[in-house]
């Protein structure tokens, strides 16, 4: 397998998938197969999933055997965290080979080319299929804003409960000891928004996963959020196409009313 991202600004968004993983679980499987690379990786609760989509054309060089490979994260991040904004990125692994070779090389000789070796470490994990589903309500807004919210959120309560109807979009925390923080998004706001006519939702997820989600709005200028009733919200950022993307799956909590 040999992978090459020679574009910066895809550069950028590959260094900062994985500086991010590390805050999602300690250890993924990569998947290579002749279409694209593939991550699934499931935290450590069991009640969110992360899933990496790339197409092998994302690449600008993307020669490989199909093979999987488990990496901790942690240690990628440390390699990628030492990367320069303009060097290129650069991936070998062997068939067989128990470590993976990491170069990032430029063509300004002021910055220093480097090389890694990263051991890998052997997952038995096997892929989650997600079914399909007919979500009830859909919108995009500036993952920017979306990140913002969340942290604000965050600090008054564990849970982010959403109240989504066709007029607005309520989120709101509350504690005990903190009060309450209520946000309500205003329909126009919103870069694109979908909902079945006369829904009304009322759902309730935990901050700490959103939050490790918002982590990633540096990757897209949106974020797409998809709610079904008693179903996980799936959170997406798209990083160029319809085809390589970014999504998460988060159970809903499940209150003494629902159950």
């Amino acid at each position: 397998m040999n992978i090459q991202i020679n574009n910066p600004i895809k550069a950028d968004i590959f260094a900062a998938i994985f500086q991010n993983m590390k805050l999602f679980s300690d250890s993924v499987n990569i998947i290579f197969d002749e279409e694209k690379m593939f991550i699934q990786a499931i935290d450590s609760g069991h009640v969110a999933i992360l899933e990496l989509n790339i197409p092998a054309a994302w690449f600008d060089k993307y020669a490989q055997t199909s093979m999987t490979i488990g990496v901790n994260s942690i240690i990628l991040f440390k390699i990628l965290s030492t990367r320069d904004k303009c060097q290129n990125i650069e991936i070998q692994c062997n068939d067989n080979a128990d470590r993976l070779l990491i170069k990032f090389c430029s063509d300004n000789k002021t910055i220093f080319d480097k090389t890694f070796e990263m051991p890998l470490i052997d997952l038995d994990a096997e892929l989650m299929t997600i079914p399909a589903v007919e979500y009830q309500a859909e919108f995009s807004l500036p993952s920017t804003n979306f990140s913002n919210l969340i942290n604000q959120l965050k600090m008054f309560g564990d849970s982010m409960d959403i109240e989504c109807s066709e007029e607005k979009i309520i989120l709101y925390s509350d504690s005990q000891e903190y009060g309450k923080m209520s946000a309500e998004i205003s329909i126009d706001e919103l870069t694109s928004f979908v909902i079945d006519e006369g829904e009304r939702l009322k759902m309730s997820f935990s901050l700490a996963h959103l939050h490790c989600m918002s982590q990633f709005h540096k990757l897209s200028k949106e974020v797409e959020l998809k709610f079904k009733t008693n179903n996980p919200i799936q959170v997406v950022y798209n990083l160029g196409d319809a085809d390589t993307t970014l999504r998460f799956f988060l159970a809903p909590k499940i209150s003494d009313d629902d159950e």
